[in-house]
């Protein structure tokens, strides 16, 4: 597959699809956008990397996101490098400050995320799911269920709250009572 060669043809990054598309594989759902996460080398070694192969734009450049369009097929992806978030406690959708870490565990990025789905990754190089949230369990119960503290979650994006409702209907799942708890509290 394209990231395991990749993996092999940038020492010493790893390549990681992550959230959404990851939930849909595993759903069996048809795969419409591409999140990617690579770890172990510096944003400008990627760039470098990726200008060689295609398209990039460094849209996200203060978010650690670049957007790529491969030369040679077309395909589109979004890729970061792993980040924590700093949210500033008004729970607006952009005010958040970024840090972006090559060298952070892959666990650690997942834990920022929003739903214990969306906090997956497939490992490229090991042809295998990553998930510290429980996330698969989540998928099979047909339940969303906050990443940690669910009030704390969502205090860091009103957004989420919107997130949640729209991925109950269209994925027809239940929503976890702590997780509805807090969102109902933060509406």
């Amino acid at each position: 597959n394209l990231l395991e060669r990749w993996s092999a043809e940038l020492p010493g990054s790893r390549w990681f699809v992550v959230g959404g598309a990851v939930r849909d594989a595993l759903l069996e759902r048809p795969l419409q956008d591409f999140d990617v996460l690579v770890a172990g080398v510096p944003f400008e070694d990627v760039i470098a990397f990726l200008e060689a192969r295609g398209s990039v734009d460094a849209v996200g450049r203060m978010f650690g996101v670049l957007k790529f369009v491969a030369e040679e097929d077309g395909l589109a992806l979004d890729i970061a490098l792993p980040r924590r978030e700093r949210p500033a406690g008004t729970g607006g959708y952009r005010d958040v400050e970024t840090e972006s870490d090559p060298s952070m565990p892959i666990e650690d990025d997942l834990g920022r995320r929003d739903f214990t789905v969306n906090a997956l990754a497939w490992d490229a190089a090991n042809d295998a799911v990553i998930d510290p949230h429980g996330g698969k369990d989540d998928l099979e119960k047909r339940t969303l269920r906050a990443v940690g503290d669910p009030e704390g979650r969502f205090a860091e994006d009103y957004t989420r709250v919107l997130r949640l409702l729209r991925f109950a209907a269209q994925l027809d799942f239940e929503i976890e009572w702590e997780t509805w708890k807090a969102a109902r509290e933060i509406v």
